[in-house]
C-alpha cells in the first residue's frame, strides 16, 4: 500500500461512526444520553460488573456533581454510596452541602441510612447527624432524625439530643425526641444458647447423640470397653484409672496420654 492509500485509509477510519456497542456503553450514555431515564439506567449499570470499578466511580461522581437533572444527580449519588471505601463519604458530604434540591438531599439521606455498604459505618452516622444539625430543609432534618433513630448508633446521641431541644421546627424536635428514646434504650442482652441436654448414662455409640461438651471416651488395650459419653475431664480421669489395667482411653479420638 502506497503512502497516499495509507493516509486515505486512516482518514476513512477516523470518519467511521462509533460502533453500536460503544454507543450503548453506560459510560457514554451517562454523558450523552438526552433522556434522564437513560442516564439513570447508566448509573445503575455502573454499580455492577463488568463496569464497576475506579472508572465507574469517577463517572458517577462527575454525574452527581454536574448533571442538570435532579433525578440523575440523585441516582448517581445513590450509586456512589455502594462504594464503601476511599473518599466516598467526603464526596457525599460535599454533595449534600452543595445540592440545591431539598428532595434530592432527603432521599439521599434515606438511602445512605439503609445502604448495606454503609450500615455499620460510624462515619455515615456522623454525616446524617451533620444534616440534622445544619440542613436548611425541615423535610431533610426530619428524615435525618428518623434515620438516626433507625440506625440505633449511640454515637448520634449528642446530635439527636441537641435537635430535640434546639431545632427551630417543632416537628423536627418531636422526631428527634422519638429518635432519642430509641437511642437511649439499653441494648437488649443477647439470648444465651440453651445448653444441650445431658446424654443418657447408657448412651450407645452410633445410636445415641453425644453433643459437646461431652464426647465419646473409648478405652482399649488387651480388651476394649464399651464407649462412654463423657466430658473431657471425666474421660481424662477414667484414663488415669484404666492405666493400671493397661488400657488407654481416648476422647473424641484424641489420646489423653
Amino acid at each position: 500500500m502506497n503512502a497516499y492509500a495509507l493516509l486515505a485509509a486512516v482518514a476513512l477510519l477516523s470518519a467511521t461512526p462509533a460502533r453500536a456497542e460503544d454507543a450503548a456503553s453506560p459510560f457514554v450514555r451517562l454523558q450523552s444520553a438526552a433522556e434522564p431515564s437513560e442516564r439513570i439506567r447508566a448509573c445503575n449499570e455502573l454499580t455492577q460488573p463488568p463496569h464497576r470499578g475506579p472508572r465507574a466511580y469517577q463517572a458517577l461522581n462527575a454525574a452527581m456533581e454536574r448533571d442538570l437533572s435532579e433525578r440523575v444527580r440523585l441516582a448517581a449519588a445513590v450509586a456512589v454510596i455502594t462504594y464503601p471505601d476511599g473518599p466516598t463519604l467526603g464526596r457525599l458530604d460535599s454533595f449534600l452541602k452543595a445540592e440545591p434540591g431539598g428532595e434530592v438531599r432527603r432521599q439521599l439521606l434515606v438511602a445512605l441510612s439503609t445502604a448495606p455498604a454503609q450500615i455499620d459505618n460510624p462515619d455515615a452516622t456522623r454525616l446524617i447527624a451533620s444534616s440534622l444539625a445544619e440542613d436548611s430543609s425541615v423535610e431533610v432534618r426530619l428524615a435525618a432524625a428518623a434515620a438516626l433513630g433507625a440506625r440505633k448508633d449511640a454515637s448520634a446521641l449528642g446530635a439527636v439530643r441537641l435537635a430535640s431541644e434546639k431545632d427551630a421546627n417543632k416537628s423536627v424536635r418531636e422526631a428527634a425526641r422519638r429518635a432519642l428514646l430509641v437511642l437511649s434504650r439499653p441494648p437488649k442482652p443477647k439470648p444465651k444458647p440453651n445448653p444441650p441436654n445431658p446424654p443418657k448414662l447408657d448412651a450407645v455409640l452410633g445410636k445415641d447423640p453425644c453433643p459437646r461438651p461431652w464426647g465419646w471416651c473409648i478405652c482399649a488395650g488387651a480388651i476394649t470397653l464399651k464407649p462412654k459419653c463423657l466430658t473431657h475431664p471425666e474421660c481424662r480421669s477414667l484414663h488415669s484409672d484404666m492405666r493400671s489395667h493397661n488400657l488407654v482411653c481416648k476422647w473424641d479420638s484424641q489420646s489423653e496420654d
